[in-house]
């Protein structure tokens, strides 16, 4: 899974910062705050559709528990997207440094980054409602695909290159992680039900990778 770089910080000065021609620089802690905000309401939002039908006539506690467990396919994708975002949340946090502006190039991958951050509660409630179709499961590892990919970039340009060989790990964890979401796909293809299960090859390279 994405970027696990080592815990102490390895900080990069403001004069290492490439800015590209005809693009001015940008406060870093403008991106932090959109970035930290984006994360913390996606993560919110992926319990909205864990949730039992509006009118529903409950009498017993066995029948109580009977909706409760249909509501397991949604309860398996809030918690994997969850640790998903949780993951990817701290890895950006690892490639953070102490200049203060962002160079342009960066701030569009940034972006596209955040973009596929707010499609996760999406995707999440469409695995949940409709995973044992296909095309949920193939929305929901486009997904997650697309975490995985851009985070890649983002790790070129942010993370200072004296440091860079010491994230290794973290890059291959994100290969893991995008190899686990072209694996749903093709469990899908036979088993739409189970393809999300993929997910947990994720634990060969101890995702999320919190100390």
């Amino acid at each position: 899974m994405p970027l696990d770089l080592p815990s102490s910080p390895h900080r990069a000065p403001l004069s290492n910062l490439t800015v590209e021609p005809h693009m001015r620089p940008f406060p870093k802690a403008r991106v932090d705050a959109l970035c930290d905000g984006i994360f913390a309401f996606a993560m919110t939002l992926l319990v909205v559709d864990i949730r039992l039908p509006e009118g529903l006539a409950v009498t017993t506690s066995a029948e109580l528990a009977q909706q409760l467990t249909r509501l397991t396919p949604q309860a398996v994708a809030y918690v994997i997207s969850f640790f998903v975002l949780a993951a990817e949340w701290r890895a950006t946090i690892a490639i953070r440094h102490d200049t203060e502006a962002v160079s342009g190039r960066a701030l569009q991958v940034w972006l596209w980054f955040l973009l596929f951050v707010t499609m996760v509660p999406f995707s999440s409630a469409l695995v949940g409602r409709y995973g044992h179709l296909p095309l949920a499961v193939w929305v929901y590892a486009f997904n997650m695909a697309g975490l995985g990919l851009l985070s890649l970039p983002l790790h070129r340009m942010e993370v200072p290159a004296a440091v860079r060989t010491q994230g290794s790990a973290g890059q291959r964890r994100t290969f893991l992680f995008i190899g686990s979401a072209v694996a749903s796909v093709l469990v899908s293809l036979w088993a739409p039900n189970y393809a999300m299960y993929a997910y947990l090859l994720n634990a060969l390279g101890r995702v999320p990778p919190f100390r």
